[in-house]
């Protein structure tokens, strides 16, 4: 079968399984997915790789397949495979459509994400420009499989201007001060980010973001209350039932690290 059939009939996560795996002599997994701002993801796993990439890959063309298995290989060493991908993924962005819809839930059973957004606008951020706050706030969805060593609880989404907090927070061994400490990191993200502009990369945490944050008065106690209650935090994301409220032991290096985007 030639490059130009396979191009018009298309490539299913099936394929770009096989291919990949062959490609790469080592266990790959791939789903597709709609993101639009990380078209493609890689994380590595025990026996391999996992990769998330926007559906359209579905019909890329051959060079962009291999550029694809070379970036995984050997990652921005592969010049000439990131620039292949970087020249394609501009050229689709526009076909991807828009982003989903977004239930936005604020409330949850024992804190309001709405009322402590409001708080941090009255007082932290009443400076802050319309066209940076964030369009809503909303307690994320619950990821078992994905709090096995590390939790993102906050994230902003600079495309839908959304910041979304994880839902293991919203129980009653979580103090509100913790929960308004994430929301204050993620509004930083609001007011600071910056796009990409050509090869230079965003700096999510820069100097002044890292001077903001150090101001924020609860910034300390967060970080140690974060550091004391991590291997709970796990716990609870995994199984789903909620922290005793208890002093945690303090967690193991392997999990040591920021919690947030």
């Amino acid at each position: 079968m030639s490059a130009e059939s396979q191009d018009c009939q298309g490539f299913s996560a099936e394929d770009w399984t096989r291919f990949l795996s062959t490609r790469l002599g080592r266990r790959v997994r791939v789903r597709f997915g709609r993101a639009r701002r990380q078209v493609i993801v890689a994380y590595p796993e025990h026996a391999g790789l996992r990769v998330r990439m926007n559906q359209a890959f579905g019909r890329a063309p051959e060079s962009v397949r291999r550029a694809v298995a070379d970036w995984l290989r050997v990652g921005r060493d592969a010049r000439e495979a990131c620039r292949e991908l970087d020249v394609w993924i501009a050229s689709i962005v526009a076909t991807l459509g828009p982003p989903r819809p977004t239930r936005i839930l604020a409330r949850g059973a024992h804190h309001d994400l709405g009322e402590l957004l409001l708080d941090l606008l009255a007082r932290e951020f009443r400076t802050l420009p319309f066209e940076r706050r964030p369009r809503g706030v909303t307690w994320g969805r619950r990821s078992p499989r994905s709090a096995v060593r590390s939790l993102q609880l906050g994230s902003f989404d600079p495309e839908t201007a959304l910041i979304r907090i994880h839902p293991v927070l919203d129980q009653a061994a979580v103090p509100a001060w913790f929960v308004r400490y994430v929301l204050f990191h993620e509004l930083l993200h609001s007011e600071l980010n910056q796009a990409c502009t050509g090869a230079k990369r965003a700096q999510h945490h820069g100097q002044e973001f890292r001077r903001r944050e150090a101001a924020y008065p609860d910034t300390q106690r967060a970080l140690v209350w974060q550091a004391r209650n991590l291997s709970a935090l796990l716990w609870s994301a995994r199984t789903g039932k909620p922290m005793a409220r208890i002093r945690a032991r303090l967690p193991s290096r392997q999990h040591q690290g920021l919690l947030f985007d």
